[in-house]
């Protein structure tokens, strides 16, 4: 009897990270078509909501230091053979290149590595200054072609590729496997806040990291506006470096009552479906998921144009508003005139379709195994 193929996905931490969820969604897909996968991963803190399939192997990497990593990444691909591991960040592809190499057995064919690239790579290594941007930039430029494939999760991030790695480097566009069935089945759990009540006022949404390039005081200013126009209020669920800066610039525009911070949510999904819009601010990002997962639960967005990213997902605008980055008042607009005439919930969903993660598990499974995996 013949053994159905393996493959690894290098996770890393195993936490609330987008990293973590797209590995595990496609752990679930792969196992979904009779592949094994193993999950690698480096630690498990702040669990993603979603749990793994019970089929899926979750291996234990421990710490991964920099004279560790390529030894144990080469000991577990000479003990388990996978026939393809795919990693997602340039450190973690490029030793897992060498290990292959280290691993590779005398007779019979070696492991397969592939990478996924969540973004402009360009725009990523310009942002790395000094010595650690010039090995970064050495790093992709002499390891990525070695890759045996390189996925791009937008038509933008391969164009990007393909401008820094050569037109004949072997780029696929593969969309993120965001929707499925557990994340829609999660949005329906009860949410414990008073502002979800039966109250008539609406409650806006951000999503995401307390970071610079998610541009909080730009929401906060445009929130202002739109408070000063009608009665509405703003959850901001995640947190970050910025917190106690966003916290003060709360409260010198006198929104303390009308905008909370509660932090991370362990399951943020029935808030960005019960929210009357959900919003994103950002100076710059590659696909965000939160645009995604608000329009499979069919609620209305309104983003900044922060990247080719925000509008390859809102169509250009036909699922949500598109504003250029720190335009107060162009975002104070487009959530007024969302929160008056939002989008009917069927056509946002529609949005979220090319995001399903059983059919974007599939198309990796195509890449990976050369072969089309259909449900038996």
């Amino acid at each position: 009897m013949i053994a159905p193929p393996r493959l690894a996905i290098y996770c890393g931490p195993f936490d609330g990270g987008s990293t973590a969820k797209i590995a595990a969604r496609l752990a679930n897909g792969f196992v979904n078509r009779g592949v094994q996968a193993d999950l690698l991963v480096t630690a498990s803190r702040d669990p993603i909501p979603e749990t793994t399939d019970p089929r899926v192997r979750v291996v234990p990497m421990g710490r991964m230091g920099p004279l560790t990593r390529v030894p144990a990444m080469a000991l577990y691909l000479r003990g388990r053979r996978p026939t393809a591991v795919l990693t997602h960040r340039i450190r973690e592809d490029v030793f897992t290149l060498k290990a292959a190499r280290l691993a590779r057995a005398e007779e019979g064919p070696s492991t397969a590595v592939y990478v996924t690239v969540h973004g402009r790579m360009s725009v990523k290594l310009d942002h790395l200054k000094g010595w650690k941007g010039r090995r970064r930039r050495a790093e992709v430029l002499n390891w990525y072609r070695r890759n045996r494939g390189i996925v791009a999760i937008s038509q933008d991030t391969a164009q990007d590729l393909l401008g820094l790695l050569g037109e004949d480097a072997a780029v696929t566009t593969i969309p993120n496997p965001i929707v499925t069935p557990q994340m829609l089945e999660l949005a329906q759990a009860p949410i414990d806040h008073p502002w979800f009540g039966d109250t008539g006022i609406p409650v806006l949404v951000f999503a995401g990291r307390l970071e610079i390039e998610k541009d909080l005081p730009t929401l906060l200013r445009a929130f202002a506006q739109l408070r000063a126009q009608r009665d509405c209020r703003l959850l901001i669920i995640g947190d970050g470096r910025l917190r106690p800066a966003v916290e003060a610039q709360r409260a010198a525009l006198g929104l303390t009552q009308s905008v909370e911070i509660p932090g991370w949510a362990p399951n943020p999904y029935p808030y960005l479906r019960q929210a009357s819009l959900v919003v994103l601010s950002s100076i710059w990002d590659a696909l965000p998921t939160v645009l995604i997962e608000s329009l499979a639960l069919g609620t209305p967005v309104v983003s900044t144009e922060c990247g080719a990213g925000p509008r390859e997902i809102l169509d250009g605008g036909r699922f949500g508003p598109l504003v250029p980055p720190g335009d107060v008042a162009a975002l104070a607009d487009a959530m007024a005139r969302t929160l008056a005439n939002p989008l009917p919930a069927a056509t946002l969903r529609q949005g979220g379709e090319r995001y399903e993660a059983q059919r974007n598990a599939d198309l990796y499974l195509e890449l990976m195994l050369g072969q089309t995996h259909c449900q038996g």
